[in-house]
């Protein structure tokens, strides 16, 4: 008897310490995710500020850009204005040069081609010959002056023109500059915007596998609570070699009292096939964690912890196309062991 329930307590522990390996082996840990949040959330923070800061630098270059563009059309009306005004002086010099001609032979007219002798016979004296052509000579001087003053007028309003000009061309290299500028900058909070949805992506992975890491360590440490329960009665029974026999195949599927047991067939699949992925649908690295079932989720839902005859516990991870009904895939770490797998009928057990 003693013999028997020594073989009883080394079987009963293979089994427990096979399904814990099975369990670690399936995700990370709740402190990893953890872990793995914190760092995902400090890049967030990172890139959040980072984002507002070129928002910031965006902002300023919008501001610079609206400034210059008020400068260049105040500018331009400038530059309207100044050739207005010298459009105005070129005529004015062309009337004064006309009224000088209409004038000169007008007094030709009058008073022949010698206007000084003309006026020296019409004197009656010297001195009124010396006054006339002394009011001749100023009036003459003040036309000079006039003309000499409207020449001048049309040469400073063509230089503050082109003043202008040189000012315009100066704003647009600045705006060119300042357009670079902006375009870099939208590149790089493109960038950022990315580097944050991918950030928030991962995050939700994240919550995902640790409610699935959560619904896992609890499984476990229900089925260690049951697995001892059972231990202690199992020491206090007298059990006979048949019984030792038929707990060998009984004791993982009957762990958990009330949980839904199905019958399913079950394939095989691994990420090392051709063409297969390394993630699963719900975000498992089957690489890292090759424990994984593909399952329909309208029989079993995706992220409960299940136990399969032959294969042990797992999380119901994965989906398939061809995964309808009551068929399972089950996925292995190499594509011999899921051919070595085949197809078979198996027990399940929805333990959560």
């Amino acid at each position: 008897m003693k013999i028997k329930k020594a073989v009883l307590l080394v079987l009963i522990s293979i089994l427990f310490n096979l399904r814990a390996a099975a369990v670690v082996g399936l995700c990370d840990s709740v402190a990893d995710i953890h872990a793995k949040q914190e760092s995902v959330k400090k890049q967030l923070d990172q890139n959040s500020n980072e984002l507002s800061g070129k928002m910031d630098e965006i902002n300023q270059v919008y501001q610079k850009l609206s400034d210059l563009e008020g400068k260049k059309k105040e500018t331009e009306q400038q530059i309207t204005q100044t050739q207005t005004k010298l459009q105005q002086a070129q005529q004015e010099k062309k009337n004064r040069v006309r009224d000088a001609k209409e004038r000169l032979c007008e007094l030709q007219k009058r008073q022949g081609t010698n206007t000084s002798l003309s006026i020296l016979e019409k004197s009656t004296s010297l001195t009124q010959w010396l006054r006339s052509m002394i009011a001749l000579q100023r009036l003459q001087s003040v036309y000079n002056d006039s003309l000499a003053a409207v020449k001048q007028s049309i040469v400073d309003i063509s230089q503050a023109k082109e003043q202008l000009q040189g000012y315009k061309s100066n704003l647009v290299s600045q705006e060119r500059q300042v357009n670079d500028q902006k375009a870099v900058l939208d590149s790089q909070m493109s960038d950022l915007k990315k580097k944050i949805a991918d950030g928030q992506s991962e995050m939700k992975q994240l919550a995902d596998r640790e409610q699935q890491a959560k619904a896992m360590e609890e499984a476990q440490k229900k089925a260690a609570e049951e697995e001892a329960q059972k231990q202690k009665q199992q020491q206090v029974q007298q059990t006979s070699t048949k019984t030792v026999d038929n707990s060998k195949a009984a004791t993982s599927a009957d762990n958990v009292s009330g949980s839904k047991t199905l019958t399913m067939s079950a394939t095989a699949y691994s990420t090392e096939a051709n063409g297969m992925g390394t993630y699963s649908a719900t975000g498992i690295n089957l690489k890292q964690h090759p424990s994984c079932v593909a399952v329909d989720p309208s029989v079993i839902p995706l992220g409960s912890i299940i136990w399969v005859s032959g294969y042990g516990v797992s999380v119901a991870g994965d989906t398939g196309t061809a995964i309808k009904g009551n068929v399972i895939d089950l996925h292995f770490a190499t594509v011999a062991q899921s051919m070595a797998w085949g197809r078979r009928t198996v027990t399940v057990k929805i333990l959560n």
